[in-house]
């Protein structure tokens, strides 16, 4: 698949770096931030950056505003505060560069900044989004989270989203190869239905990409009471993997990359 400029081969599923910019995220909150204070340190913003390409991430995600349940929105202005100046230093660099964001405004400043993907849980609602991805010619992730209150199984919920949304998006004029898909794990989900997306979903039904954010989240703490979760998100990464997933989205990329690489050879 074409990024911009930035061909990958898939024959081998590929480690997606998260970067977040956020003094709330659940799980790294305020990691980039200097000590006491709001403001991010770019420069360990870009040495983290600079670590991850060099363990194998073919992918960099970049994120100014906290998704866990119950965080607080932020402002644009906000939000491009954070992630700019970051994205103004990495234009160049060899993996693909991945903007985690809904807002039009802030896609705008990144797709001029020149980012390769757009990562949008909202799965572009907002139409001034959807034009911009449409126009630049962008791949672009979209999330199943929207819970459609039937009797049907998780896993068939998320199929049958997926193909409204692709056909949906088809049709306003989005790309259908530059369509990404994410299950969306912990995103309105009980555990026991994390599980099942986890065992049972079956990514190999879609001609499109698919990407499993699955790193740290909280129902892995609740299956096994553990504080670190790293080993867990590798191991159910690795196993959305082996159902056809070909991106996985993880905080510890040395890690995930060894275990991919031992995997999938």
């Amino acid at each position: 698949m074409l990024f911009s400029k930035k061909e990958l081969n898939f024959d081998v599923p590929k480690v997606m770096g998260v970067i977040n910019l956020t003094p709330d995220s659940f799980s790294d909150g305020g990691r980039f931030n200097f000590p006491n204070s709001k403001k991010i340190d770019k420069g360990k913003v870009l040495k983290e950056i600079e670590k991850m390409q060099s363990h194998g991430a073919s992918f960099i995600d970049i994120g100014a505003e906290s998704t866990r349940p119950n965080s607080i929105r932020i402002s644009a202005e906000e939000e491009l505060d954070r992630i700019v100046p970051i994205l103004e230093e990495i234009k160049n660099i060899e993996a693909v560069v991945s903007i985690d964001s809904s807002k039009s405004e802030v896609i705008f400043e990144a797709i001029k900044s020149g980012v390769d993907l757009i990562n949008d849980i909202n799965s572009l609602k907002d139409e001034k989004s959807l034009e911009l991805v449409k126009n630049y010619k962008l791949p672009i992730c979209i999330m199943h989270k929207e819970r459609n209150l039937t009797k049907n199984s998780i896993c068939s919920e998320i199929e049958n989203y997926f193909d409204k949304k692709i056909s949906e998006l088809s049709k306003k004029g989005i790309l259908k190869e530059k369509i990404i898909l994410d299950p969306g794990f912990g995103f309105g989900k009980t555990t026991f239905e994390n599980i099942e997306i986890i065992s049972k979903f079956d990514y190999k039904k879609f001609e499109n990409l698919c990407l499993v954010g699955i790193s740290r989240k909280g129902f892995l703490k609740k299956l096994t009471r553990e504080t670190n979760l790293d080993q867990t998100s590798i191991t159910t990464g690795i196993i959305s993997l082996l159902n056809g997933a070909k991106i996985l989205r993880v905080h510890n990329v040395p890690m995930t990359v060894a275990m991919v690489e031992e995997v999938f050879g």
